[in-house]
């Protein structure tokens, strides 16, 4: 799976601030409906999302992104 988001997207992401550094922390909606929280992203790439080992979609198929850098972390992180 494509780990490069859309450009408009990782363009829209590069203004927020960072959730640590050089990674911005978002929640992502696809282009089938679902959505995802906790997800890590650096420069115009996902890396991670928390509590999972591998990213469960394509980068490419994400259509939009919330900041969630001041949301709650879960529990033990």
């Amino acid at each position: 799976m494509s780990n490069e988001l859309p450009r408009d997207i990782a363009d829209e992401v590069a203004g927020w601030p960072e959730f640590r550094m050089g990674v911005k922390r978002v929640r992502v909606e696809l282009s089938d409906g679902r959505t995802f929280e906790d997800v890590m992203v650096a420069g115009d790439r996902v890396v991670g999302v928390l509590g999972r080992e591998e990213v469960p979609f394509a980068a490419s198929d994400v259509v939009a992104v919330t900041d969630f850098a001041d949301a709650p972390l879960p529990p033990g992180y």
